[in-house]
């Protein structure tokens, strides 16, 4: 989504002081990865930090995750990257570059279900042990202000989309879209790309979900 990649897919050990040692497989895009701002600030390494402060459970984090990825983009980095057998948590946020691009909602679904089957082997077959994440609405950035519009109409589809299978296969399901349209007032709510999420704005998507994922990890 136009900007440069920015990918770090080593793990991070938040706290060797922690009373349990978990891991944590992160799959998706730019909104994963934490594009235009600090790898610590995403929102996986910032929910790895909220678990450590309420239990303190210390969660290994994973990232296969890249700027401008796919849900065929993801599905190749995930057959290209070593990973562990299987995970105590494994989340899922993909579909906002086959909505830019234009791609048809059925690939961005039989692609989703691929990918939810790979996050069900990782999670070791439980699937109480995986979320999905909403697609942001990039249409209240001024980025995709022109297109407002047609960008979250296309985008309430593939949500609804994503939202439903993940009803079939039993699997959690966490809505931060509106949470998202808050970048269309709040600049401290924008990375500098004026495009991504900035740092506060993933604070605000973890502390909506903790306690649920939380809960996951017991």
């Amino acid at each position: 989504m136009g900007c440069a990649s920015t990918t770090n897919i080593e793990p991070i050990e938040k706290n060797k002081m922690s009373t349990t040692t978990k891991s944590y497989l992160a799959l998706g895009d730019s909104y994963t990865v934490g594009t235009s701002i600090a790898f610590p600030d995403n929102f996986p390494s910032q929910l790895a930090d909220s678990v450590l402060l309420k239990t303190g459970d210390s969660l290994v984090v994973k990232l296969v995750a890249q700027n401008g990825w796919r849900t065929d983009d993801l599905q190749r980095g995930i057959k290209r990257t070593e990973l562990e057998e299987r995970y105590d948590l494994v989340s899922l946020l993909i579909g906002v570059n086959n909505l830019y691009q234009g791609l048809p909602l059925a690939d961005f679904e039989k692609d989703f279900r691929s990918l939810l089957d790979s996050a069900v082997k990782y999670a070791g077959g439980e699937k109480e042990h995986i979320f999905v994440v909403s697609i942001p609405n990039y249409g209240y950035t001024p980025f995709g202000a022109p297109k407002k519009e047609e960008i979250t109409a296309d985008l309430r589809v593939f949500n609804a989309r994503s939202k439903t299978i993940c009803e079939e296969y039993g699997i959690d399901y966490f809505n931060i879209t509106d949470i998202s349209l808050g970048a269309e007032t709040r600049d401290d709510y924008r990375a500098k790309d004026d495009l991504h999420p900035s740092p506060l704005q993933y604070a605000a998507w973890v502390s909506s979900f903790l306690d649920e994922v939380i809960e996951k990890l017991k």
